[in-house]
């Protein structure tokens, strides 16, 4: 892994922010994560130190995300440590002059709980595109993500739930039911929607850090100064998978090969435009998840760039099939057989060997 400055700057920035929003949960009235909440609860039932306690804290769940990843403990075990003091010392800063709101209102509470959600979401991501270590909590629901084959936000929602369980337990043997185990309205609120705000800001933040793998396929003979800027085309495709399966459509008229997906409509979102042309071209609700990899080829009279996104199914049921109204058939293909048709199926439609070594290049970088 190569460190740049560009990663260590944006990495410097993430801790500033996660310490930044512990600061405004702290300066409200709404309570604390369901982290924070067990560590409170075994900070006043031991009684132990938060100077003790954190460190520890951070080796045991690092020692499980590597048990959870199945990876030998190595000296990065114990950086989150390190990051816990950079980040509490953020915290002690900000809380000298940031303005404390428990008095103000649900307004400005929810206000400062809206932001710190926010700053999270955009903080962890920046780490996850730096390639550098996480937090050893965030490290430890990374883990779960991928074990489970799940997004990062995917996984802070089991951990945030976990935590919360783990929160009452702890509590009931610390007798802390009368502070209501030193739960609130942010505990609940993280865990129904700290997850989502993290998957929220993954693909546009890593398109505009261009963390996003491109691949460029040029016409022939065509040079880059003869790249058409004007009629630039952008489409959504989704790579859906259903157990060791893949989604692709049959043009049973032109006699080829694609993924699901569409172009966009003016200013609609990426993940819009995908969820609109899957039900359209299929009947399928789905989740979309991780864009995966940028395709952009060059044509004298046109470029087109089309983004790859994962994405899984919200129904297991088709509710309005349009696949004979667009000719098209639903095939669930084994992965590697997909790629090989995508790569050796002969049509005679004109553009049919472009749109299938697109989606060929499309889905061999994302897998």
């Amino acid at each position: 892994m190569k460190i740049t400055l560009k990663k260590v700057l944006l990495y410097s920035l993430a801790m500033v922010l996660l310490g930044t929003s512990v600061a405004l949960i702290q300066s409200t009235n709404l309570g604390m994560s369901s982290w924070d909440a067990l560590h409170r609860n075994f900070y006043e039932g031991i009684p132990l130190e938060y100077k003790y306690l954190t460190p520890i804290s951070a080796i045991i769940f690092m020692g499980l995300a590597h048990l959870i990843a199945w990876k030998k403990p190595t000296i990065l075990m114990f950086f989150p440590v390190i990051i816990s003091f950079v980040i509490g010392t953020v915290i002690d800063i900000e809380l000298l002059f940031l303005p404390e709101v428990f008095e103000l209102g649900v307004f400005w509470n929810g206000l400062y709980l809206l932001l710190a959600t926010t700053l999270v979401g955009i903080a962890l991501n920046l780490i996850v595109y730096s390639k550098l270590p996480l937090p050893a909590l965030d490290q430890f629901c990374m883990a779960i993500a991928k074990r489970l084959k799940l997004t990062f936000g995917q996984g802070k929602y089991i951990g945030e739930f976990l935590a919360l369980i783990s929160t009452v337990i702890v509590g009931l043997i610390f007798g802390s039911q009368e502070y209501y185990f030193y739960l609130g309205f942010t505990t609940i609120f993280y865990v129904l929607f700290l997850g989502f705000v993290i998957d929220l800001f993954k693909n546009p933040l890593f398109r505009i850090l261009n963390g996003i793998a491109k691949i460029e396929v040029y016409a022939d003979d065509l040079l880059e100064t003869d790249i058409n800027r004007q009629n630039w085309c952008k489409n959504a495709r989704a790579i859906i998978t259903k157990k060791d399966k893949i989604l692709l459509l049959y043009n049973k008229e032109h006699d080829y090969y694609e993924l699901p997906g569409g172009s966009l409509k003016k200013f609609e979102p990426l993940e819009m435009c995908l969820k609109r042309q899957v039900l359209k071209e299929t009947g399928y609700t789905i989740k979309v998840n991780e864009e995966s990899v940028i395709v952009r080829e060059y044509f004298q009279d046109a470029t087109y760039e089309s983004h790859y996104f994962f994405a899984g199914l919200k129904n297991l049921k088709i509710k309005e099939n349009k696949l004979k109204q667009f000719d098209l058939e639903i095939k669930w293909i084994n992965k590697f057989d997909a790629i090989t048709l995508l790569d050796s199926h002969d049509t005679s439609h004109e553009f049919g060997i472009q749109i299938m070594q697109r989606e060929f290049l499309g889905l061999i970088n994302s897998l």
